[in-house]
């Protein structure tokens, strides 16, 4: 399952993408640094074609 998780990169963030790489789970650790920007929304496209789930910890 494509998994897309906002606030990837971050401290809560990195942790999530872990665990779900770790389940086998296809996950796109979104943030500015990796080109994807939940605000301006510069990437969000891409990144999130083809995702089941979005999971939003930015700020958090």
């Amino acid at each position: 399952m494509k998994i897309v998780v906002l606030g990837g990169t971050g401290l809560i963030g990195s942790k999530v993408v872990n665990l779900l790489r770790a389940g086998g789970h296809e996950v796109v650790a979104a943030s500015p640094s990796q080109g994807i920007n939940s605000i301006t929304g510069e990437g969000l496209s891409e990144a999130l074609t083809g995702a089941q789930v979005v999971v939003d910890v930015t700020n958090s």
